[in-house]
């Protein structure tokens, strides 16, 4: 394993795991937190030589936290900071750059995208033993070669992380149907774009385009729509279930 310290500040349970198995693939170990506040009193006490920061975390977003980051360092360090943010909009990354950043990467993480991230600041890593997955041009419910990448080597997790994101997609789907009843447009986004981003991370491609829908009818307060959007994801999670029963989903 690399010496190198770094931070991974998160605060997606699934994503934290896949983001943690992918880094310990390339030879490298990460401490997790769960937003930025946590991120900032972290490099209080220890010198991490890098960090991937969430860019929409509760409590203090990772922009906020990146700021904060720069000004208690002043002149004396600079810590890598590497923006992980699941929109890739025009001006994003001048926006992470702007607040302090160094770098940044669109949700889902490919490992190329980790890899060359990682050789740009450390120059250690290698593709040895990685093998690099491909997208199909149709693919079904679940995109295998992101399942396999993002779930890991071991059966052991590959269960543990596909029982965390059914157990989390189901209880997001419940909490989405209570916030349509609210009309709460601000926690139909949020829970929305949780979502997707986990779902997009993990290859469950058959609910990503409804919850993209959704985060962004939340964004605008038009939910007049909105419930036919979660059937359709209750309907593409329904159908990941499926393709997951009837496939033998061992590791590759």
């Amino acid at each position: 394993m690399s010496p190198k310290l770094i931070l991974l500040a998160e605060d997606n349970i699934v994503n934290q795991k896949i983001a943690v198995r992918q880094l310990q693939k390339l030879g490298y170990r990460a401490d997790v937190v769960a937003n930025g506040r946590e991120a900032v009193e972290a490099l209080g006490r220890i010198p991490y030589d890098l960090v991937f920061m969430d860019c929409q975390m509760p409590e203090m977003d990772g922009y906020e936290a990146s700021a904060e980051i720069r000004r208690t360092e002043g002149e004396a360090r600079h810590t890598h900071i590497v923006a992980m943010t699941a929109h890739a909009l025009q001006g994003d990354r001048e926006k992470c750059i702007a607040a302090g950043m160094d770098d940044y990467v669109s949700k889902p993480v490919k490992i190329e995208e980790l890899i060359r991230v990682l050789d740009s600041f450390f120059a250690e890593v290698s593709m040895d033993g990685v093998v690099a997955a491909t997208i199909p041009s149709d693919a079904p419910a679940v995109d295998v070669a992101r399942f396999h990448e993002a779930m890991g080597d071991t059966l052991e997790e590959y269960s543990e992380i596909l029982e965390v994101y059914v157990t989390h997609l189901s209880d997001s789907l419940d909490k989405l149907d209570a916030a349509l009843l609210a009309r709460d447009h601000r926690e139909v986004e949020s829970i929305a774009h949780n979502c997707a981003g986990t779902s997009a991370n993990c290859g469950m491609t058959a609910v990503v385009a409804p919850l993209r829908e959704l985060e962004e009818a939340g964004h605008t307060a038009r939910l007049e729509n909105a419930s036919p959007l979660v059937a359709q994801t209750r309907l593409g999670f329904a159908r990941i279930r499926e393709f997951l029963n009837d496939h033998t989903m061992q590791p590759a």
